[in-house]
């Protein structure tokens, strides 16, 4: 069974139609604006949850028409959840497994989102997810992925707050949740990217007032970014 299946109903009353406070606070501004436009692109998302996400950049880019949307999730469970609470309408929904073969044909999107995917999968999933990104992306097309920064994975090991559950290894969240994690480097995701002829940049993203004042526990980082954004482009074929 998929680890979100598990606690899909709790994550999502956790985090509603924002993704929670981490993201509504700090994170989703961030991907919206380097989206910059979806007039007549093909999108994928990868690891939607609950579907928060999408409707947040189709409000944002109101007037704007996406030529396909395609909302996926490795959970069953999110996705029913993400029809229920968070439908699009004339969106495609499919359960995906980021770490095998995407069932699309090469070059059938322009933009391919990821939040928080990556940094739950294996190194060899990650490698995997990267290749078939840059399969089904059409040139050029955009890629856009965060991950939970690596510093700040490893702040956490070093307070002790990570945690091994059966075949998991979790960090905390909200609501006194759980999440999987991998403890993946930087070095690696940006030698994925390289190995498959991604042009990308990177950002660090660090944590807020509004954002430790909510989730009490960022406090705790200081000058420690919690988040990477890869905003990546293929141009060549």
């Amino acid at each position: 069974m998929p680890f979100y299946d598990r606690i899909a109903k709790q994550w999502h009353a956790h985090t509603g139609r924002h993704g929670g406070a981490f993201k509504e606070f700090l994170l989703n501004d961030v991907l919206i604006a380097a989206v910059a436009f979806i007039e007549n692109r093909a999108i994928l998302e990868l690891g939607a949850g609950n579907g928060y996400f999408l409707p947040l950049v189709l409000r944002r880019y109101s007037g704007q028409r996406p030529a396909r949307i395609v909302i996926t999730d490795q959970s069953s469970r999110q996705l029913d959840l993400a029809r229920k609470y968070c439908f699009v309408n004339g969106a495609e929904y499919a359960q995906l497994d980021a770490r095998y073969p995407f069932p699309f044909q090469e070059g059938a999107f322009d933009l391919i989102i990821a939040t928080m995917v990556f940094n739950e999968i294996s190194r060899r999933g990650v490698a995997s997810a990267i290749a078939e990104c840059r399969r089904v992306l059409r040139s050029p097309g955009q890629l856009l992925a965060t991950v939970i920064h690596p510093d700040f994975v490893a702040s956490l090991e070093k307070r002790g707050e990570l945690r091994q559950e059966g075949s998991y290894l979790t960090m905390p969240a909200s609501a006194a949740l759980r999440l999987p994690l991998h403890k993946t480097p930087k070095e690696f995701y940006e030698r994925c990217l390289y190995n498959k002829g991604v042009d990308f940049k990177s950002r660090d993203i660090f944590s807020t007032k509004n954002v430790s004042n909510v989730k009490a526990g960022l406090k705790k980082v200081g000058n420690t970014p919690v988040a990477l954004l890869f905003d990546c482009t293929s141009t060549q074929r």
